[in-house]
């Protein structure tokens, strides 16, 4: 169903945010055509630290100053879609640990929703792969289930037939806001993230995110699903898979992106 990013996005919004570029990768150019942006607020949950994850943990570390560089990123990224600073909010939780970290997230959010009073919250899709990205799903879903729209950053399941999980939901779950008026503005917010968007580190093979994937989201519509009931009914075939799936392809990712750091290091030293 295509909706416009006003009928979505109505009243006052927060948008709860796993990692910092996670928000914009999913959500720019919806906040970016609002008429006034500054009704949204975003609450970034981690302190960013575990991106660029160092993939040989024994040879590569982040700076301490990681989490000040991507809360610059973020300020900036939304300056560019007109959120005012002072409505982001810094929670500054652990990196990849947010599912160790659940009661004082769930407190920190249900604080803060109870301070705004948000008509719609935003937070990642139910079967999102990360695993900070699904505690910060179960955190924002306690603490308003009826008012919870769900975004979508990792989507896609290399086992799946056509690899895109968004393409299995109920159609009548799936609302789709298409941005390509203001594909430009979501591709500058990106650039933001200098961290994620560049080899930021001498160790590093690539960036995070590549140009080639800047270029697709920023001209691909963005896909919501609002105030679905909990569980796997969501999707019309295939739920038993998908869950499968979503709990597999995580667990051989690290030892994969590993085992391609460590060859590519090996490679580049015998040139």
């Amino acid at each position: 169903m295509i909706v416009s990013a006003e009928d979505l996005l109505a009243g006052r919004i927060l948008l709860t945010v796993p990692h910092m570029d996670d928000g914009v990768l999913a959500c720019g150019g919806t906040i970016a055509q609002l008429s006034d942006p500054s009704r949204v607020h975003v609450v970034y949950a981690s302190d960013g630290r575990g991106s660029p994850e160092p993939v040989v943990p024994w040879q590569d570390r982040v700076t301490d100053d990681l989490f000040e560089v991507r809360r610059a990123e973020a300020i900036a990224a939304m300056s560019h879609l007109g959120v005012p600073k002072d409505q982001l909010h810094f929670l500054e939780l652990p990196d990849r640990r947010l599912r160790h970290h659940s009661a004082k997230l769930g407190a920190e959010l249900k604080a803060l929703i109870a301070r705004l009073a948000p008509d719609r919250i935003l937070a990642p899709f139910r079967f999102d792969q990360n695993p900070d990205h699904l505690a910060l799903h179960a955190a924002a879903r306690a603490c308003a289930p009826r008012f919870l729209i769900e975004y979508f950053v990792y989507y896609r399941l290399r086992f799946l037939p056509g690899g895109d999980l968004r393409d299995y939901l109920q159609p009548a779950l799936r609302s789709e806001v298409d941005i390509r008026t203001v594909s430009q503005a979501k591709r500058a917010a990106l650039d933001c993230f200098a961290s994620q968007t560049t080899r930021f580190y001498p160790w590093q093979t690539r960036p995070n995110l590549t140009a080639t994937l800047l270029d697709d989201v920023s001209a691909a519509p963005e896909n919501f699903v609002c105030n679905a009931p909990a569980g796997g009914g969501i999707f019309f075939r295939s739920a038993t898979r998908i869950r499968m799936l979503n709990r597999l392809e995580p667990m051989l990712k690290r030892p994969k992106d590993r085992a391609i750091a460590l060859l590519r290091r090996g490679l580049s030293r015998n040139v």
